[in-house]
């Protein structure tokens, strides 16, 4: 396993940089890995960001932006933008750009998790089974300490 801070060869894809993107790309550039950010919004700072290799304003579902943002030769693309549409249909066509991609994908709902999972993703984080086990940890640790 390679170490942090040590010299890295990935490509990484970061569709969305909003708190979720921006933590992923932080944790990324401490592993010296290659950023890339898609956001829809130009207003944010990513392009002014020294974690970010590289900048494409536009909407992930949108092929013309996944070939921009090169996911094509992309090691990974994590999807940490909150349009679960938009989050499936990324899988589908960065799955169809390359076979080799690893893809992490954000849902609200498991139902959305299980089809961007159809659609090709590799992980799927569902922020209501992540509510559910942190709400359970909350009140086990109140109660039984």
């Amino acid at each position: 396993m390679t170490q942090q801070g040590a010299v890295n060869d990935r490509d990484i894809v970061v569709a969305g940089y909003g708190p979720v993107g921006r933590a992923v790309v932080e944790m990324l550039h401490a592993w010296n890995m290659r950023v890339t950010v898609v956001d829809i919004n130009s207003r944010d700072i990513a392009a002014e960001d020294d974690k970010v290799e590289h900048f494409v304003c536009g909407d992930i579902s949108d092929e013309a932006v996944l070939r921009e943002a090169r996911v094509d030769r992309a090691d990974a693309l994590v999807l940490t933008v909150p349009d679960e549409e938009a989050v499936v249909q990324a899988c589908r066509l960065a799955r169809q750009m390359n076979d080799h991609i690893f893809i992490a994908a954000r849902a609200n709902y498991l139902s959305k998790g299980m089809l961007a999972t159809q659609a090709g993703a590799d992980h799927v984080t569902v922020e209501e089974v992540v509510t559910a086990r942190e709400m359970q940890n909350a009140v086990i640790r109140k109660l039984v300490d």
